[in-house]
């Protein structure tokens, strides 16, 4: 079992959501977090909050999208801070859209956040946790990693790379001391539907029974999953149920999640 307490954890995509979500609450466990998201003010913000309830945390700017500022950046925070015990994953932008309404431009945006994002922040600290042998890699993903649905190509595929990453990872690092672990967590109330007008509406009906989650109860699976050195997080469960039901019946759940989801119009 793996003990936060003075433990230095990355997390990306922390601004917001999930990722500011779990700042907290490895700062209540008593982890030392490193906060990398592109928008500055609310990334001080969170620190400041962490810091005001007893955490410690460090706000990094940056654009996890360009590989040249995420190695500057981690080579200030190895200086400053030190090299993590735990890397978390989990900046990501994309719209729901079908491959005809996708810009080749937003394509290439929807791939940089999260896999580059994921790729240049793992390769720029691994030397140094390779160094140590021993930490955790944790992988953010969605649903359609596993179950892409219609209208979400260029979605379903970044979620499909991470999935990837994070097996390939998990090979890359054996006997190094360094786990991976992946979490594909449901539906969560975030800004991501408000900015993202239409979205929602692409998510099947059969998928819309399911729980919605609060960031707050994803990064509590999160730190559980870290504490129990667990390789794979899922969240509600009956995106598990899915799962199962999709590597048993594959045609048959296919069938209903397109059935149930968006169609062409004509």
């Amino acid at each position: 079992m793996m003990k936060l307490q003075q433990t230095i954890v990355v997390v990306t995509g922390a601004s917001s959501g999930i990722g500011a979500a779990t700042g907290v609450a490895l700062a209540r466990k008593g982890a030392q977090v490193v906060l990398l998201a592109r928008s500055a003010a609310p990334l001080q913000a969170l620190a400041a909050e962490i810091a005001a309830a007893g955490g410690v945390a460090h706000a990094y700017p940056v654009d996890l999208t360009d590989a040249a500022a995420v190695a500057a950046v981690a080579g200030r925070v190895l200086a400053e801070v030190g090299p993590p015990d735990i890397i978390i994953n989990n900046a990501g932008v994309g719209r729901f859209l079908a491959i005809d309404e996708t810009a080749a431009s937003e394509a290439v945006t929807m791939m940089a956040a999260p896999y580059f994002a994921a790729f240049y922040t793992t390769h720029a600290f691994l030397p140094a946790m390779l160094k140590r042998r021993r930490g955790m890699i944790v992988n953010i993903t969605s649903p359609a990693s596993r179950l892409p649905w219609p209208g979400a190509t260029a979605y379903a595929a970044a979620r499909w790379a991470m999935r990837g990453f994070n097996e390939a990872l998990r090979a890359d690092l054996f006997r190094t001391g360094l786990r991976t672990m992946l979490v594909t967590p449901g539906k969560v109330t975030s800004d991501y539907f408000a900015n993202n007008p239409g979205s929602e509406e692409r998510i099947p009906m059969i998928a819309r029974i399911s729980k919605t989650l609060t960031p707050a109860e994803v990064a509590a699976a999160i730190v559980e999953g870290i504490e129990k050195d667990r390789r794979s997080v899922v969240l509600p469960r009956l995106i598990q149920v899915f799962f199962v039901l999709h590597a048993l019946f594959p045609r048959t759940v296919e069938l209903l999640v397109n059935l149930t989801g968006w169609r062409r119009k004509g």
